[in-house]
């Protein structure tokens, strides 16, 4: 390992500064992934945080934003490296415009490429990986592995990456294909769960104080919004809705007593649910979905 290349240890729990928290197993996967220098791979139910964990690590390491790629069934790993405007290039051509002349006037450094040209150390989140093609991962590794340099094929030069700034990539994936054997073993692997009720409530807690929100009233909540989610649905409701609705909740001034005994209906279900079909099959009768109550003004 190369001895400039220091990160601090991410740590778990709740942070200054920082709403996301990270369990322990997390924040060990992810200090696993520093100190073999190997990219984090991370699945997970949609909501539960993957790509909000890639802010968090650059938020705690202090090593600014971070750089994103979300790919796309039409993308080669050179994407994720950088662009190159070849019909702008022409444009200018015919106009005999001066820029034209050099070629390095029309790439684009793209999140991992600008990582690598980077003096320091930066985030990069390499978003739902398995939309891409199959060969994608494997070639990601061509540019991972090692020293990390890439060809510019258009200007002809080749982009190194600086000592003691190795940028800490992050993978994501929803698991909607397989992804090649090769690529995973040279990955740290991580799988985030739903959180549980005390996971919940901190994260609840987090936005809000006891003196505006009780352990009654949060309990209730977090037994009706499980309830949901154990429902026969398609999108169950992830954590991001629970602070939403919880926001409702306390605008409407609902209580304790109301959350329990109130029919789902009339709890401002919108919020929670995002499909017609998990209306019905949650709300039961169709006069239920059609009166569910309007969030307050």
């Amino acid at each position: 390992m190369d001895e400039h290349y220091v990160f601090r240890q991410y740590p778990d729990g709740p942070f200054d500064g920082d709403d996301y928290i990270p369990s322990k197993k997390l924040a060990i996967a992810v200090n696993t992934a520093l100190a073999a220098e190997q990219p984090l791979l991370v699945t997970g139910e949609p909501g539960t945080g993957k790509t909000r964990l890639a802010e968090s690590v650059a938020r705690r390491l202090g090593l600014g934003e971070v750089l994103t790629f979300v790919a796309r069934s039409d993308h080669q790993a050179r994407d994720c490296l950088y662009s190159f405007d070849s019909l702008r290039r022409l444009h200018d051509a015919q106009v005999k415009s001066e820029l034209a002349s050099s070629p390095a006037n029309y790439v684009r450094y793209e999140a991992l490429g600008e990582a690598i040209r980077s003096p320091a150390p930066r985030v990069v989140l390499i978003d739902e990986i398995d939309k891409a093609p199959r060969d994608f991962p494997n070639d990601l590794l061509g540019v991972l592995e090692g020293r990390l340099r890439f060809p510019v094929h258009e200007t002809g030069e080749t982009i190194e990456g600086k000592d003691g700034a190795r940028p800490f990539v992050i993978v994501t994936s929803n698991r909607e294909q397989p992804l090649p054997h090769a690529f995973l073993r040279r990955c740290v692997f991580h799988h985030i769960e739903f959180p549980s009720d005390k996971e919940l409530g901190a994260i609840v807690r987090s936005k809000y104080s006891a003196a505006q929100i009780s352990d009654g009233l949060l309990a209730a909540a977090l037994k009706r919004f499980r309830e949901v989610r154990a429902s026969d649905i398609e999108k169950r409701p992830a954590t991001g809705e629970l602070l939403a609705w919880v926001k409702v909740l306390l605008r409407a001034k609902v209580t304790e007593a109301d959350v329990l005994a109130r029919r789902l209906a009339e709890l401002y279900p919108g919020v929670l649910l995002k499909l017609d079909e998990d209306f019905r099959r949650v709300l039961g009768a169709t006069g239920d979905a059609e009166s569910a109550g309007s969030a307050p003004r």
